[in-house]
């Protein structure tokens, strides 16, 4: 029993030898097995300062009777340029039939990405059977994901001069510049925190809509706005000398779609949202009133003005 063992042994083992130097040619024109890949989430959602990870499962399907284990290889062939993606893992070894999980980690390079603009970053793996000093050819298996920046909401204000003064019962405009450093669409509404008093005020234009900055550009999107004022004057002649603080508030909310997963998918957020796509931005202003206020001074002139034509013509008819 013993000897009949060996010699089916030394039989398969002249048999693999065989295989490997004079069939060798077959050998490497033909697939051996097949490495196969899968995500197991797509598409992917990161946030601006964030980063995450998913699961690539791989597995190896061999196509003839043999056990022999397979060296495998992960490479990332696509990726956005703004993306950094990491296998936990890129080599590694797979006996027939198995599979393994590797955790891929994902993060962004850059923060000015455009918000729900997906790209696809794609995934080949490779395998190798090493028999008898030959390489045995694998079909290579091919995986992608698509993955997105979630949208994110950042203004500003600027005035080039917010000090300003005027006299009574006259007009004081300032302009105000609104920035727009989000990676989406953004609404901003324009409003005065408090009622300024007897000054009278319009905003013009009160709600603007801003386009996101363009990536790689260090210029957001603008857009002027103006406040304009009319300073406060009294019912009789009075002289006026006073500050008034201003305080102007931008409420800017971004149209963009905000993703959070839930479990083996991204769904858009219900809660929280204003929390999420609502920024607020504030600037203040200085307005001085000085100087007198006459009543009806344009038609005090008027009525001067006709008494002294009326004189001269009297004067003219003596």
């Amino acid at each position: 029993m013993l000897r009949k063992s060996l010699t089916i042994g030394v039989i398969f083992g002249v048999a693999v030898l065989l295989s490997s130097s004079v069939l060798s040619p077959v050998a490497n024109a033909l697939d051996w097995g097949a490495m196969n890949a899968s995500p197991d989430i797509s598409p992917y959602y990161i946030d601006r300062y964030g980063s995450g990870s998913l699961t690539l499962t791989v597995s190896y399907s061999a196509f003839f009777f043999q056990y022999f284990p397979v060296w495998v290889e992960i490479n990332i062939v696509r990726c956005p340029s703004w993306l950094t993606v990491t296998p936990s893992q890129k080599t590694f070894v797979l006996q027939k039939g198995e599979s393994r999980g590797v955790k891929v980690a994902l993060a962004l390079n850059q923060q000015d990405v455009e918000a729900g603009d997906l790209q696809t970053v794609e995934f080949e793996v490779t395998g190798r059977i090493i028999l008898g000093g030959e390489v045995r050819q694998i079909a290579t298996g091919k995986a992608d994901i698509q993955v997105g920046v979630n949208p994110y909401t950042q203004i500003t204000l600027e005035i080039a001069k917010p000090i300003e003064r005027t006299a009574p019962d006259r007009e004081l405009t300032f302009p105000i510049t609104v920035k727009n450093w989000g990676n989406a669409q953004t609404t901003v509404t324009l409003s005065l925190t408090e009622d300024p008093g007897k000054w009278k005020y319009i905003i013009n234009p009160q709600q603007i809509i801003l386009p996101p900055k363009k990536p790689g550009d260090s210029n957001p999107t603008e857009q002027v706005a103006t406040l304009t004022l009319t300073s406060p004057h009294g019912t009789a002649i009075s002289y006026h000398n006073d500050w008034q603080g201003i305080a102007l508030q931008a409420v800017a909310r971004t149209d963009g779609k905000y993703y959070v997963l839930q479990g083996d998918h991204f769904e858009v957020s219900q809660q929280d949202k204003e929390k999420i796509t609502v920024f607020n931005g504030y600037a203040t202003m200085l307005a001085k009133n000085k100087g007198f206020y006459v009543p009806g001074f344009d038609s005090i002139m008027l009525i001067g003005a006709l008494l002294a034509i009326v004189l001269v013509m009297r004067r003219k008819k003596q």
